[in-house]
């Protein structure tokens, strides 16, 4: 997530089922500027109301930091609440701004940490276990090298992205720059055969960057689907998401990007979600809203979507923990603008 110029306004609404009670108290007010954090995060003083004011969000009073969903259509999932709890460290908010996260093949989970400049690897236990020095980190991925894929340079302060990678194996892990982009990327996914995509809030199209770090323009002309936010990729198809009037995810087939097709969550004159990062499993998507806090559930047979938790403050990302330590599938981990990661534990988990 990039904060940029937009007219997403949301409204406070009731508590549903799942949501993560007291979440705004346990990160402090987003109203409230962090003493001593205006040298770290330039003139807008380390507060969620003040970047969204400098970026040209508009957000409703008292809606920042409040807990809740903004409300239809968008229902409930039906069954059990999931339980949330915060996992490892609670950050300073927005300085500590966790925007995205991925679990590498030793079975560590390294998040980006954008205001901070590096990207962090935890344990199980929530015990950050090694770090790695990167400009602005926001999207993150394992590739099928072993390698972890960053897109850097994509905070709200940065004028340009790289992309970079390191081996998270390493002693002491180095990122390496595979390619120089001239605009401001976001959300970052690589295919099985080490493709990177990227997604871009300040350009009308994705970009793709080779195995061998050359940006093909030719594939990304055709990939003209607006501007977009969180990417995933499952197979030849990558799932895009949209910050715009309507709550929309893109599913852009990697050889024919021209052939995109659309799954709209909701339209006007419904309140627009502004979508963040997702996740895919076989039966599902699991996508973010940074506007309203809520972590949805999107049908992939149907395409029917619920809310399946609300009240994260300024949701960014979430990752399906399966395989992390003793965590399952039904373990999903998000990050935040606010800092804290949640652990959602679906029933069953």
């Amino acid at each position: 997530m990039v904060l940029a110029p937009a007219a997403l306004v949301p409204a406070a609404a009731a508590v549903p089922p799942g949501s993560v009670e007291g979440a705004a108290g346990s990160v402090g007010s987003a109203a409230v500027p962090i003493e001593g954090a205006l040298g770290s995060v330039g003139p807008h003083g380390g507060s969620a109301a003040a970047l969204d004011a400098g970026s040209g969000l508009v957000s409703a009073p008292g809606s920042v930091g409040t807990p809740g969903s903004v409300g239809a259509p968008i229902a409930p999932c039906p069954g059990p609440a999931p339980r949330v709890s915060t996992f490892g460290d609670a950050p300073v908010p927005v300085v500590g701004w966790t925007e995205n996260l991925a679990l590498d093949a030793d079975g560590r989970l390294w998040v980006s940490k954008t205001f901070l400049n590096r990207v962090d690897a935890y344990d199980p236990d929530g015990r950050v276990v090694a770090s790695v020095a990167v400009r602005a980190p926001g999207g993150i991925a394992l590739g099928p090298d072993g390698r972890m894929h960053v897109a850097a340079g994509t905070g709200y302060l940065a004028d340009r992205s790289d992309v970079v990678t390191f081996d998270p194996a390493a002693e002491r892990p180095e990122a390496r720059i595979e390619a120089r982009l001239d605009a401001r990327m976001n959300g970052l996914a690589v295919d099985a055969d080490g493709n990177r995509y990227l997604t871009s809030l300040e350009t009308d199209r994705l970009t793709r960057v080779t195995a061998a770090g050359e940006v093909d323009d030719e594939w990304s002309r055709r990939a003209q689907v607006g501007v977009s936010n969180g990417i995933a990729i499952e197979g030849d198809t990558a799932y895009v998401t949209q910050s715009t009037t309507r709550t929309v995810v893109l599913e852009v087939p990697l050889d024919r990007p021209e052939a995109t097709t659309t799954r709209e969550l909701t339209t006007p004159p419904e309140i627009a979600r502004g979508l963040d990062d997702l996740a895919v499993t076989p039966q599902a998507l699991y996508v973010t809203s940074w506007t309203t806090g809520e972590v949805f559930r999107v049908d992939r047979g149907t395409g029917d979507a619920c809310v399946l938790v609300s009240g994260i403050p300024r949701a960014t990302a979430v990752v399906v923990a399966d395989g992390f330590g003793e965590f399952t599938e039904r373990n999903l981990l998000v990050t935040s603008l606010h800092g804290p990661i949640r652990h959602v534990r679906l029933a069953g988990g």
